[in-house]
């Protein structure tokens, strides 16, 4: 790796953080307008509810169009609950998937660095390929290869950061494809990576977190958003540390 090399990996890194970043700004408006728009059906007495498709022009109507019709007090109650989990939700998925772009980019980068001779089609299978049998993080670990380590002012070990990254990776999926409950595969993956961790770091272990009830469902709030948002910030910011104090051979 040159310094050359080294430079233009933070850069993806750090555009990886900028995105982050404008993301919540965005989302935080849909956030606030929950708030703003329940406190106004609260309050509102000129007129009772809402149609849903009242606004469609009839040429861009379903075919089976359904009209959904709300009472202000249904608009409170929707936009504290229902309509604010669904920016929750939208938030989190985008914000992993940001993620995940921003690690394929770096990985792609520095195959290209490590096999300059790479075809086209053999990188675009890699990178297909990034997520499965750890393939992404073996690669940025090897010695031989991206070599990268626990940044020095952390105590927790590059595998073990990745792993935690992957648990988050585990609740997109739940929130994409089983309607925010854990499968019986994912509860025993986040209970592996529970017993993986060492002891005095398992509180860090997802499955030990608030984010999921008794019945395995994930019970999102503004805090817990926060919070996430918080550790996809530090697990860049932990990776760009890694790569600058990659020593230049």
């Amino acid at each position: 790796m040159t310094e050359q090399n080294k430079e233009e990996a933070l850069g993806i890194i750090s555009l990886g953080l900028a995105k982050i970043v404008n993301n919540y700004s965005e989302n935080a408006l849909l956030i606030n307008s929950c708030f703003v728009s329940a406190e106004r059906y609260r309050t509102l007495t000129t007129t009772d509810g809402l149609s849903t498709t009242l606004n469609i022009p009839i040429e861009l109507r379903l075919d089976n169009e359904i009209d959904v019709q709300y009472t202000n007090e249904d608009l409170v109650r929707k936009y504290n609950l229902d309509v604010q989990n669904i920016v929750f939700q939208n938030y989190l998925i985008a914000s992993i998937s940001l993620v995940d772009a921003t690690l394929e980019d770096l990985y792609e980068y520095f195959i290209k660095v490590y096999n300059p001779a790479i075809t086209d089609t053999e990188l675009e299978k890699q990178i297909r390929n990034a997520w499965t049998n750890d393939s992404l993080l073996k690669f940025l670990i090897d010695v031989n290869k991206a070599n990268l380590k626990r940044p020095i002012n952390k105590q927790t070990e590059f595998s073990e950061a990745f792993m935690r990254y992957l648990e988050l990776r585990i609740v997109r999926h739940t929130l994409l494809h089983s309607n925010g409950k854990l499968s019986d595969k994912n509860y025993q993956k986040l209970h592996d990576n529970l017993a993986n961790t060492p002891d005095e770091r398992r509180h860090f272990a997802l499955i030990n977190s608030p984010l999921f009830d008794a019945e395995r469902q994930i019970n999102l709030t503004i805090n817990r958003i926060l919070s996430i948002r918080q550790y996809l910030d530090r697990f860049l910011m932990y990776i760009f540390n890694s790569i600058n104090e990659r020593i230049i051979v």
